[in-house]
């Protein structure tokens, strides 16, 4: 049965992260097969987007901030006024030629007239007469502003608000127009704008009648405000997540990258620039290679130099003579073959395999040059895996050319 390495398991971790990032990705074509896994264990697809139209978080977001702004600046509000439709009343406002004297005093008339009409209640009279006095002096913010307040105490906030704001558009500190467009404001639910209006009149000219109306919409404007506030800081926050999680991605990629050149630097796996097993190298202990009757030459416990293994000592003192060892360009390019490294590895764990991988066309080769380089005085290709074929010829036995002599 196939077991997942710790390779698999950080690529699927690495899959499954990114998909926690893109949700859409699931829907891709490659990943059929593990939607159909999810399927089978209960699990239930989000369905995917029309084709071409992705979805665009950022903007979602945006639009529900909006939405939340809104609502909580359309809350209930008895007073609520909605602006009605205001004719053309063919009135330009012109600053550029003045008026005659004759004209400036007949329009002051009529402007005392509309007043008198508004103190007595008869205010769709007193507007008709501020009509009369605006086509004699356009250019004249007083007289915007003043019919303005009477459009306004009509209940009507659409005109109140057009003539304030030619009235502003002539003199911006006139105090009569900023209290008739902050008060309409108000009743349209706009309380940051109705904030400025109201308390820019107040502080050139204060009126007690507008406390109650600036207490409230401070209120209203401070709330909108602390709400804008709290999500600018959960933005920043969602940013510096998304940031930190980014740092983290790279930091992981980094080092996942000098793993694998670590690895690939390496040689073997398992020890830096050695065989498996650490700086050991080749597997040492008591017993080394194979040796005695039938092994290598070098006495009983395997190779020269100590009670096992290569030089050195049982097992270690190895590193000089590994960092020697893999300097052979060609020693290194054959240890990247999957194949020699898994037989070596075979060899780490049975070291009497060496023998019979002394015969193996990828793996003989490389333990001829090894031994050679191991005992310098052995010419390659010197070493058999026959029985007895590593011992000295002085030790194997031999019929005497002459038997005369050991009569003797």
């Amino acid at each position: 049965m196939p077991v997942l390495n710790a390779t698999d398991l950080e690529a699927v971790n690495r899959v499954l992260e990114h998909l926690r990032d893109h949700p859409e990705e699931l829907h891709r074509e490659e990943l059929q097969g593990l939607r159909a896994y999810m399927v089978s264990l209960g699990a239930s697809i989000p369905p995917t987007s029309p084709t071409g139209d992705k979805p665009d978080s950022n903007a979602a977001k945006k639009e529900t901030n909006e939405e939340e702004e809104e609502e909580l600046m359309s809350e209930p509000d008895p007073e609520r006024w909605e602006l009605e439709e205001v004719p053309d009343d063919g009135i330009q406002v012109s600053t550029v030629s003045d008026p005659t004297p004759e004209e400036e005093e007949e329009a002051m008339g009529l402007k005392a007239q509309a007043a008198d009409c508004a103190a007595g209640g008869k205010l769709d009279e007193a507007i008709d007469l501020m009509a009369r006095a605006l086509r004699l002096v356009p250019g004249k913010a007083m007289y915007w502003s003043q019919r303005a307040s009477y459009l306004l105490q009509c209940a009507r906030p659409g005109g109140a608000l057009r003539d304030a704001n030619r009235a502003l558009q002539i003199n911006p500190e006139n105090v009569r127009a900023l209290r008739v467009r902050g008060t309409v404001n108000r009743h349209l639910g706009k309380w940051e704008e109705a904030l400025k209006d109201l308390s820019e009149a107040q502080a050139v000219d204060y009126e007690e009648g507008l406390k109650d109306l600036l207490k409230i919409v401070q209120e209203k404007a401070d709330a909108i405000r602390q709400f804008r506030r709290h999500k600018e800081e959960k933005a920043q926050r969602l940013r510096q997540e998304a940031l930190r999680r980014q740092r983290e991605q790279e930091q992981r990629e980094e080092e996942r990258e000098r793993q694998a050149q670590s690895a690939g630097a390496s040689g073997f796996p398992g020890g830096a620039g050695g065989f498996p097993g650490g700086a050991g190298g080749f597997p040492g202990g008591a017993g080394g290679f194979p040796g005695g009757a039938g092994g290598f030459p070098g006495g009983a416990g395997g190779f020269p130099g100590g009670a096992g293994g290569f030089p050195g000592g049982a097992g270690g003192g190895m590193q000089s003579f590994m960092d020697d060892l893999f300097k052979d360009e060609e020693l290194r390019e054959a240890m990247k073959d999957p194949e020699v490294a898994a037989k070596l590895a075979t060899l780490q764990q049975n070291p009497m395999s060496a023998l019979q991988l002394l015969n193996d066309p990828k793996v003989g080769p490389l333990l001829q040059k090894m031994m050679s380089k191991a005992m310098p005085g052995a010419a390659p290709g010197s070493f058999s895996s026959g029985a007895g074929a590593g011992a000295p010829a002085s030790a194997t036995p031999h019929a005497s050319a002459h038997p005369e002599d050991e009569l003797d």
